[in-house]
């Protein structure tokens, strides 16, 4: 009777345990950050790896395949585009995130970053928005 207790003791712990292990398993644990927010942090992201690996001054100078790659690279529910102008306003370059181009009515985030070139200034603008769902 008492190897019966043992065991059934045992089996009711580990019974307990494995509950609570499927219950942690089951949840997911996912940050959530306000889509603005996270949007102007994407935003602020990208312009700053354009600078440090030197794609920006490739997209001055006629090469925007570095910004592209980037604008691919970026999540799947996220558009993006990029725009450099320089110290007069002209607009040099301007990149889109394929299958980005729908932007009426949607929540946009903005950044600003200045860049120096060959002694010229130049405005580096980033635009992110979350990709529109098909309805």
């Amino acid at each position: 009777m008492r190897g019966f207790a043992i065991t059934l003791d045992a089996l009711v712990a580990i019974s307990f345990f494995m509950v609570a292990i499927l219950l942690i398993a089951s949840q997911g644990y996912q940050p959530v950050a306000p889509g603005g927010v996270y949007m102007k942090q994407l935003s602020l992201d990208v312009l700053t790896v354009l600078e440090k690996s030197g794609g920006m001054e490739q997209a001055i100078i006629g090469n925007t395949s570095a910004v592209q790659e980037m604008l691919e690279a970026t999540p799947v529910s996220a558009c993006m585009g990029v725009t450099i102008m320089d110290a007069a306003g002209d607009v040099v370059i301007t990149v889109v995130k394929s299958g980005c181009t729908e932007t009426a009515g949607l929540d946009m985030q903005a950044a600003t970053k200045p860049v120096l070139h060959q002694g010229s200034m130049y405005l580096a603008r980033s635009q992110s928005w979350f990709r529109k769902e098909p309805d």
